[in-house]
């Protein structure tokens, strides 16, 4: 089996930099079981089928939190991290690391 690639981005509110959200953790869970994901953690969200995982976890702040997501497919799956972003109305960032 070949190996897949992960692909990392975050959503965040500003487009061009990582920002955290201030929503509460209710928020998060809510917006992404309405996506398909299921709760696998406190702050892990989990999504998978024939084609793909993608994974979603938040990362406290001194605000809120830092949203990221992990999609390992053979492909991009570009679209499903986009359809992501708009519920949430964010946007992404591909990589990033959150402001020190």
């Amino acid at each position: 089996m070949a190996t897949v690639t992960v692909r990392k981005f975050s959503l965040s509110p500003d487009p061009e930099e990582v920002v955290d959200f201030t929503e509460p953790l209710e928020y998060f869970a809510e917006h992404f079981g309405q996506l398909g994901f299921e709760q696998v953690g406190t702050y892990t969200f989990r999504y998978s089928d024939d084609e793909s995982m993608i994974k979603g976890e938040l990362q406290r702040s001194k605000d809120g939190f830092y949203v990221w997501i992990y999609v390992q497919a053979a492909d991009e799956h570009h679209y499903r991290v986009i359809e992501i972003a708009e519920a949430f109305g964010a946007n992404l960032v591909e990589g990033g690391r959150p402001p020190v």
